[in-house]
């Protein structure tokens, strides 16, 4: 019996090579995308649904309802001003946006902000900038409870657009306030001036 050459057996191992090489560049490509998640989710994610609302339009977050033509919800949600949008969360968040009563001065949002925080509030954060598709406002957050009520954790933003004053706010329970955030910060990054 004879051994093939040192040649015969390179050649024979590049055509295997190849071989691989074709067929691995003729099958399907599977691309990977870096997620915060540490498994898979085996439910394929929906098309954002848009909401177009007065002066501004954005996606809905999977998985919340658009309550904005529900009275009842709207009432419950309390607040002045004129409701644009009501988002409702499985878990009871709810991200609204409405223009205020009056318009509020640019050098007045941060005391705006204050005036609609409630009075003894724990966790009242500072006054920061936001700005919402290119339009500067201000922003805060806090914590709230009252007797018998679950713990709830509040984002208020305010911004000056077109001659109305935005207020944007989440209200979530302490509890699921982190996830609620995620889909605000969805809203956020979808909205579009109108």
């Amino acid at each position: 019996m004879t051994l093939p050459s040192r040649s015969a057996r390179a050649l024979a191992a590049t055509a295997c090579g190849a071989t691989l090489l074709i067929a691995a560049c003729s099958a399907a490509r599977v691309t990977v995308t870096p997620s915060s998640s540490t498994s898979a989710s085996s439910v394929p994610t929906a098309a954002p649904r848009l909401f177009a609302g007065t002066g501004f339009r954005t996606d809905i977050p999977a998985g919340w309802l658009d309550q904005t033509n529900d009275q009842s919800a709207i009432g419950a949600a309390g607040g002045g001003g004129t409701v644009l949008m009501l988002l409702a969360s499985p878990d009871r968040g709810l991200i609204v946006a409405r223009i205020t009563a009056q318009p509020v001065p640019d050098d007045q949002l941060a005391q705006y902000l204050t005036s609609i925080t409630p009075p003894g509030a724990p966790g009242v954060t500072q006054a920061e900038p936001v700005n919402i598709n290119g339009v500067s406002g201000v922003m805060i957050s806090f914590a709230g409870s009252s007797p018998g009520v679950v713990a709830q954790e509040t984002e208020a933003m305010v911004v000056n657009q077109a001659g109305n004053t935005y207020e944007i706010t989440l209200s979530a329970a302490q509890a699921g306030f982190a996830h609620d955030a995620t889909a605000l910060q969805e809203v956020l990054n979808s909205w579009r001036w109108a």
